[in-house]
């Protein structure tokens, strides 16, 4: 059985998928990392992503592929985690990749008593170098989640890092979006439950391009479920406080 697993979701990604896969594992050989698979998550890709990811399990007995049917990134990561064999889970992008965040985390969670570990791109410390219209929107996502939810952390989307016990899958199956908002909604039942959560300060670099057409369409879609996610974990809270008077 692997230690750690890493899981990363895959979507039209055939310009990408070889190199980068390649690339990491090279990386994670530098580091003497050792006992690990790979799960990708192909989802609704019309290139030849599927094709490639194929070719890469079978030269490669470490990495696993889950294919669905529907473009759909949150249901991805979670059948990704849902399959993860690992002691600990670690969630990469596929152009979004750290090894030394994984040694880093590994480390934290086999010593100290932490459940979840983000790598954030919002903290003081980190460095983030994407355009500005995306920044911009992650600082108002992140004060978004605060006034909101409470949340304590700086930032939910990007490497993340847990420990595959059956409270983080219990949680997982609790969750019930998908799309933009499921690592958010995760770490924010995770916060809920009460696990041991930290974040670490992240270098950003872009690596292939994006338009801020593309990521401004998706606000309004996130918003709208994080508006939902707030009704349904308040009906919740009102549900279990009207059991605990009675």
């Amino acid at each position: 059985m692997p230690e750690i697993s890493i899981v990363i979701p895959i979507h039209n990604e055939e310009k990408y998928l070889l190199n980068s896969i390649t690339g990491l594992c090279v990386e994670l050989g530098k580091l003497n990392v050792t006992n690990y698979e790979i799960v990708l998550c192909e989802n609704g890709s019309t290139d030849k992503t599927r094709e490639i990811g194929e070719e890469l399990v079978g030269e490669n007995n470490f990495i696993r592929m889950i294919i669905t049917g529907k473009a759909d990134y949150g249901a991805a990561l979670k059948e990704c985690m849902l399959n993860a064999k690992g002691n600990y889970i670690i969630q990469y992008d596929l152009d979004y990749w750290d090894v030394s965040f994984l040694r880093k985390t590994v480390l934290l969670m086999r010593e100290f008593e932490y459940d979840v570990i983000i790598g954030s791109k919002n903290m003081l410390l980190s460095n983030d170098e994407r355009h500005l219209p995306r920044r911009i929107i992650s600082q108002g996502f992140r004060l978004f989640l605060f006034f909101f939810f409470r949340l304590k952390v700086s930032d939910t989307h990007g490497v993340k890092a847990f420990r595959n016990d059956d409270r983080l899958r219990h949680l997982i199956n609790e969750t019930k979006f998908s799309r933009h908002i499921f690592d958010t909604e995760l770490v924010l039942r995770c916060q809920k439950r009460g696990l041991n959560i930290i974040e670490l300060p992240m270098s950003i670099i872009e690596e292939r391009p994006s338009t801020t057409k593309s990521i401004i369409k998706r606000v309004p879609e996130a918003i709208t479920d994080l508006i939902k996610l707030w009704l349904e974990l308040k009906n919740r809270r009102g549900v279990e406080k009207k059991r605990t008077d009675g």
